[in-house]
């Protein structure tokens, strides 16, 4: 018997799984009138309709060749049953039967009614309050991600949100409207998520989005849109209105970490970062805060995104860095947006970088904390980097 997970679930069932399902409930004491209910499914894809005949049936996983062989089996014991008991025998019945006595991988076999056990596996596998997976759940996903991930050499990205008031929500306004603002919550991050998007209450108000195939930056696009949701989030409650507010952090695979464990881990600790700056703020990980020491530096930068030409603006540095700029901006650049820069110099032409935006604040109306991170250049040389020397000695 293969231990592999499946790619199925109960609690999250298939098309093909419902009519799986569907077909096995329309004749239940009769496996004649069951396998010809079937038979168009195993003309599609009879590996995988035979492995999902046997989980439902029995909760057992096997290879698509160890499935497609006892599912055979079942089938030539269930016409024997019918043939001795003479009456008609369902396939639950003979698949029962034969994992008991015939191949016995079933030590004590118990009976239950097909849909309280699916309540039974939704209950475990989803919270009550806010319909998302549970954290236990969501591991079991998780690992499989990473694990598909490593192999086919693609992206994925954590992110963590926290409620940043929960504690006051419940010590001002009771327990009951603290679970009203996860129920809430819950409902954003449901649709708000993409279809593809595994989400989970990781704790009692931290909640985890794993993004597969989705690098750090469209990550970041996705987040913030739920992030935005959150904070603008006010809920009636006996008469009163909440506000709710929330810090998010993100990690990448493979950039930040290629272990699940050491991704948890970035996460985590980029939402600590968000949480530090105390303006509930979305962050992306960095290994230090500031990973390259930061000088003063106001002038006029002249911005022009890369993507659409003729389309420039000015915006007044703030900092910079060998690794990046801080700017203040009337326009509210996307994160993940490249841009060219133009730095100017006492006694030369501007140096021309180009940048991508990797954090966008807003700091008063028609007022944006835009930060940079510079592209590596074909250069043998870093300008950024003789600039900042010259500003420093001179």
């Amino acid at each position: 018997m293969s231990t592999q997970k499946p790619a199925y679930s109960s609690s999250n069932p298939s098309q093909l799984q419902r009519e799986i399902l569907s077909s096995l409930s329309s004749a239940p004491g009769d496996s004649t009138a069951q396998c010809e209910k079937l038979q168009h499914l195993f003309a599609k894809n009879k590996d995988e309709t035979c492995q999902i005949i046997l989980h439902n049936l029995v909760q057992l996983h096997f290879s698509a060749e160890d499935a497609c062989v006892h599912w055979e089996a079942i089938v030539d014991h269930a016409h024997s049953l019918e043939k001795r008991l003479e009456r008609g025998v369902g396939l639950t019945t003979a698949a029962c039967d034969y994992f008991s006595a015939i191949n016995p991988c079933l030590d004590n076999p118990k009976l239950i009614e097909f849909t309280y056990f699916e309540k039974m596996v939704k209950s475990a596998h989803y919270d009550f309050l806010t319909g998302l997976l549970t954290r236990g759940a969501f591991h079991s996903y998780f690992e499989q991600e990473i694990s598909r991930a490593k192999r086919h050499n693609h992206n994925a990205t954590l992110v963590f949100f926290d409620l940043d008031n929960f504690k006051i929500i419940n010590d001002k306004y009771g327990h009951l409207a603290g679970d009203e603002v996860l129920r809430q919550v819950g409902k954003i991050i449901i649709a708000s998520k993409r279809k593809e998007d595994v989400a989970c209450r990781f704790g009692g108000d931290e909640f985890v989005i794993l993004l597969p195939e989705t690098d750090r930056f469209m990550a970041l696009r996705v987040s913030e849109k739920i992030h935005k949701r959150i904070n603008d989030l006010t809920i009636q409650y006996d008469n009163k209105a909440i506000q709710c507010k929330c810090s998010g952090g993100l990690a990448s695979f493979p950039a930040d970490s290629n272990t699940g464990t050491g991704l948890l881990d970035c996460a985590d600790r980029a939402l600590y970062q968000a949480k530090s700056r105390k303006s509930h703020a979305l962050t992306l990980f960095s290994r230090e805060h500031r990973q390259f020491t930061r000088i003063p530096f106001q002038e006029a930068i002249q911005v022009r995104p890369v993507e659409s030409e003729g389309s420039i603006h000015f915006g007044k540095s703030k900092n910079i860095s060998k690794g990046g700029l801080l700017i203040t901006s009337e326009k509210p650049y996307e994160i993940g947006t490249t841009l060219e820069l133009q730095i100017p110099l006492k006694e030369s032409a501007p140096l021309i970088v180009t940048g991508r935006v990797i954090r966008l604040e807003q700091v008063k109306p028609h007022s944006y904390d835009v930060g940079l991170c510079f592209l590596k250049s074909k250069s043998t040389t870093n300008p950024i980097a003789t600039f900042i020397l010259q500003q420093l000695t001179s």
